[in-house]
């Protein structure tokens, strides 16, 4: 069922389905840059059925921006606040937490600042490290293009390459989905997201910590995410909570539906059994 919590400055809309069972776990689900909270729609009609899920848009996809000071850069923070303020609102003081891309980065940050709150974190086609001397310039390029053309010719040119080779010949009608369904995010959104990228650093000693198990999808196909950065983390773990989805690029929610399923659930009862 679809929610809308109050953040300040705008209301922003989360799904919120499955067992309200007090000693059920509850998975957070964060979206990443460029979409909204309904690209986990395969993931929360499949695990809802075995935990409640909470799914929101990020502050800024289809509900305004967050203000910043001009003297503030745009911070990965900012979006733990947020998410972290909803959960408390909904009472949820426990909870696995699900990212993808930027969502990762939230999720890690997350992890980092609320180790009592977090009881596990999937990185879902994302990265532990910070951007490299280049992807930060490259963030730039990114910002100035979205500023002079907007975010749907930014979406036109860059949602393509998110698919593996196989997907986008199969089913251009869903990429095409995706384009339209986040095409109204504002160009301020979309700026601060990719200075707020840019402006993280790395979380990488979060996969060797034995706090909380961290668990791993990696894109054999993913040109967002460094294949070699993927390999490098995934040899921080242990084999059981990595994932590779072979012939899938960035977006294996969609691409590869039923194994992301499959892995987060049987990542979540492990955890869950230990």
């Amino acid at each position: 069922m679809l929610h809308y919590f109050d953040y300040g400055v705008d209301q922003l809309a989360y799904f919120d389905e499955g067992s309200r069972e007090s000693m059920q776990p509850v998975l957070l689900f964060i979206h990443g840059f460029g979409e909204d909270h309904c690209i986990w729609k395969k993931q929360i009609e499949f695990l809802s059925q075995h935990y409640r899920v909470i799914a929101p848009n990020l502050p800024g996809v289809h509900c305004k921006p967050l203000t910043i000071h001009h003297s503030h850069a745009p911070s990965i923070r900012n979006y733990v606040e947020v998410l972290h303020e909803l959960m408390h609102q909904l009472h949820i003081e426990k909870y696995y937490v699900i990212g993808h891309s930027m969502g990762g980065y939230i999720g890690l940050a997350f992890a980092d600042y609320y180790v009592n709150h977090v009881m596990g974190l999937a990185l879902v086609h994302s990265t532990s490290y910070e951007d490299s001397p280049a992807k930060k310039e490259s963030r730039l390029k990114v910002a100035e293009f979205i500023q002079e053309h907007g975010t749907q010719k930014f979406l036109e040119t860059s949602i393509q390459n998110m698919f593996g080779n196989a997907f986008k010949k199969l089913h251009p009608e869903q990429i095409q989905d995706v384009m339209d369904s986040v095409s109204d995010i504002s160009t301020e959104a979309m700026v601060q997201f990719v200075m707020a990228m840019r402006n993280r650093k790395a979380n990488t000693h979060l996969l060797i910590q034995q706090s909380i198990p961290i668990w791993m999808i990696v894109g054999e196909e993913d040109i967002a995410i460094p294949f070699e950065d993927s390999i490098q983390q995934m040899q921080l773990l242990p084999e059981k909570n990595v994932m590779l989805l072979n012939q899938v690029g960035h977006m294996g929610m969609l691409e590869a539906s039923e194994q992301v399923n499959n892995a987060l659930l049987g990542f979540i009862q492990a955890a869950e059994n230990k």
